[in-house]
């Protein structure tokens, strides 16, 4: 199929959307994503994760090709997933003086940052012994720490790679104490200048270029894919999803997001324990056909 034979884009969040509770895509999720990609939509996860953090489950659904990543700074197109072999169709990378300057700050606070560079994570080894006791699940933690890269020195490394960082998570403590720590370390680093700061999940902080969001990465890959804004659809729940919910054409709500979400959004659909996902795309691909 050519560009110019797609008939829109279908963007998807992935924690809280497609995936239910328990962490899984269920049936007729499954089932939803295949046919629309079956009638000619693009259907791609858009996520905070880096690349390696992709879910399989998603990326084997026969026709799955497209991937946004990082919240938006970077879009690919996988010319074979199973070997992890891609081509990068848009970036937008921090520098390196702006990224050493988040993670000086950051040293003031009980954190762990986290800094994505070429589609993987990359962690200060005191993380090693902290992560485990954020208070995350098993699954997260095991998600996180087998993914990741580690370091001495984190700076040491963002100056050896230069203006490759992609995303800077910064995870802190699921308790009281941790999400006071949070609001602390976003207060100050509202004061650095030419970057976007939002929040992916209760216990982080997402970081990336001003000019960076997923609905941003939604709009760059579709104009290599010749689909109008006219015929594009994002469907989250989160902080992090606001962006693409109020920059596609039809942006999508799960009624598990929270009310101010749900306010900006075009459609609120159902539950991502109802498969809210299957409901909204097949009323996009209905009124776009």
């Amino acid at each position: 199929m050519t560009n110019k034979d797609f008939k829109g884009f279908i963007g998807l969040d992935l924690d809280g959307t497609v995936f239910n509770n328990k962490k899984q895509i269920s049936d007729k999720v499954i089932d939803s994503i295949k046919s629309a990609i079956d009638l000619g939509f693009v259907v791609a996860p858009v996520t905070g994760r880096p690349t390696n953090g992709l879910p399989v489950e998603f990326m084997e659904i026969p026709g799955v090709t497209y991937a946004i990543t990082a919240n938006g700074a970077t879009a690919l197109r996988f010319t074979d997933y199973k070997n992890n072999e891609f081509e990068i169709l848009h970036s937008d990378l921090m520098k390196e003086d702006k990224v050493i300057e988040i993670l000086e700050i950051l040293e003031d606070y009980v954190c762990v940052p986290d800094c994505f560079v070429n589609g993987k994570g990359h962690m200060p080894t005191f993380a090693k012994e902290m992560v485990p006791r954020l208070g995350l699940t098993k699954e997260m933690t095991e998600y996180i720490l087998s993914l990741r890269d580690f370091y001495d020195d984190l700076k040491d490394y963002v100056r050896d790679i230069h203006d490759k960082v992609e995303k800077i998570t910064i995870n802190f403590y699921l308790n009281e104490d941790g999400l006071v720590e949070k609001e602390r370390a976003r207060e100050a680093l509202l004061k650095v200048k030419d970057i976007k700061i939002v929040s992916g999940a209760k216990h982080n902080l997402e970081i990336n270029n001003s000019t960076v969001g997923k609905g941003e990465g939604i709009l760059r890959l579709c104009e290599k894919l010749s689909i109008p804004k006219e015929r594009t659809c994002a469907i989250g729940d989160d902080e992090n999803d606001l962006d693409m919910i109020t920059k596609a054409h039809f942006g999508v709500a799960m009624e598990n997001a929270s009310d101010e979400i749900k306010k900006q959004a075009d459609f609120v659909t159902l539950s991502n324990e109802d498969d809210g996902v299957a409901y909204a795309i097949e009323k996009f691909v209905q009124d776009i056909l």
